[in-house]
């Protein structure tokens, strides 16, 4: 069964690689989506692929994207429904 999941981190996200490691991760874990600065000064990030991704990539942005960040506060909201997005893009590399 796949999965969509939809997370917007706020607070210390500027210079901190947030971007960056998610891409990668993602990647990793073959999941699709998008990881981007949205117009709050939040990076938001939406991705879909199987739950076992899905719950795997949860466990890496739970314990703390980047070593970088002096906090990682974020809001998660989990969705049945996908978008169908072809490939991970990320606004920065």
């Amino acid at each position: 069964m796949n999965k969509r999941a939809l997370i917007k981190f706020f607070g210390d996200v500027y210079g901190t690689g947030y971007r960056f490691f998610i891409k990668q991760k993602a990647i990793e874990l073959g999941l699709k989506g998008f990881c981007k600065l949205n117009d709050q000064d939040q990076i938001e990030v939406e991705v879909e692929g199987s739950k076992k991704a899905i719950d795997e990539f949860l466990v890496f942005v739970q314990k703390g994207v980047s070593p970088q960040a002096d906090s990682n506060s974020f809001t998660l909201e989990l969705f049945d429904d996908l978008k169908g997005y072809a490939r991970m893009e990320s606004d920065i590399v």
